[in-house]
């Protein structure tokens, strides 16, 4: 599945959720753009592990709304909301989001794309990628083209993509490879992290995880995790690792609040035990 390659750090620690009440799914649907002044603010809730603000910041990347608008910052704050168990998947809030919206196009363009059964409707599919021209769509584009056998011509895409600033472009090309042989490139990685933090998490990932010679840098994988943390996007399993390098003794300095907050998000409050 092409999508996936938008959560592959986050899929790993999915969990089963309660069922969304009635009243998140009417927040959810009624949500507007976030005032300027409000924006650290989100970032503070969902830093303690709150959905709906996960939500609310997921229309603030749609919108532009003080933050870049980014249609990877989008999906990466509704997936954090799903996984805090705030709706029951990132199709709940895309739903929500009006029609006509550009990025809303884009997601259910993809989400064709996996159910297309005929050329001539992939054929159709890319023609409105093309007609879309944004820099986005020629990411989902060079996606597709990667995925029918044409990496050159595809991966030309994406660059081009992430020229144009392009978030989800920057990150895609810090893959060596598109069979899942290879890790991310963690030098490219660096590159990109301030202005992709989900990196952050991923960085940590390599670092924590032992490399081709079984070798690890826990220490450097958890102020990397921190770094994700502090933008919102350290994940259960990241959130996890942190604090077991914590009390292990590992050199890492945490606050307080940090241990709170890290044993927040490493168990979500809406999850099943």
């Amino acid at each position: 599945m092409i999508m996936m390659l938008f959560f592959a750090s986050c899929s790993e620690q999915q969990v089963m959720v309660e069922t969304l009440s009635s009243q998140k799914l009417t927040e959810q649907k009624s949500m507007t753009d976030v005032p300027q002044d409000t924006i650290m603010s989100l970032f503070s809730q969902a830093r303690w592990g709150d959905g709906s603000a996960y939500l609310r910041l997921a229309d603030c990347y749609r919108c532009g709304t003080d933050v870049k608008k980014d249609f990877f910052g989008m999906i990466m704050m509704a997936a954090m909301a799903e996984w805090r168990g705030c709706i029951n998947s990132i199709d709940d809030y895309i739903n929500g989001v009006p029609d006509g919206d550009e990025y809303k196009t884009l997601f259910l363009l993809m989400d064709k794309y996996k159910a297309a059964a005929t050329h001539k409707d992939i054929d159709s599919l890319k023609h409105s990628l093309r007609e879309n021209g944004g820099p986005e769509a020629k990411t989902l584009l060079g996606l597709i083209t990667v995925d029918e056998g044409d990496t050159i011509s595809g991966m030309n895409m994406m660059k081009e993509a992430a020229e144009q600033g392009c978030s989800l472009a920057e990150l895609l090309m810090t893959i060596p490879d598109w069979k899942g042989r290879l890790r991310a490139d963690a030098t490219k990685l660096g590159i990109i992290a301030d202005r992709v933090p989900f990196a952050y998490s991923l960085l940590g990932d390599i670092y924590y995880e032992p490399d081709e010679n079984g070798k690890t840098n826990r220490q450097l994988a958890a102020e990397y995790y921190m770094k994700a943390e502090k933008h919102a996007m350290l994940t259960g399993r990241g959130a996890a690792r942190v604090l077991e390098y914590y009390r292990s003794g590992g050199s890492i300095e945490l606050t307080e609040d940090d241990v709170k907050r890290l044993e927040v998000i490493a168990l979500p409050t809406d999850r099943e035990e």
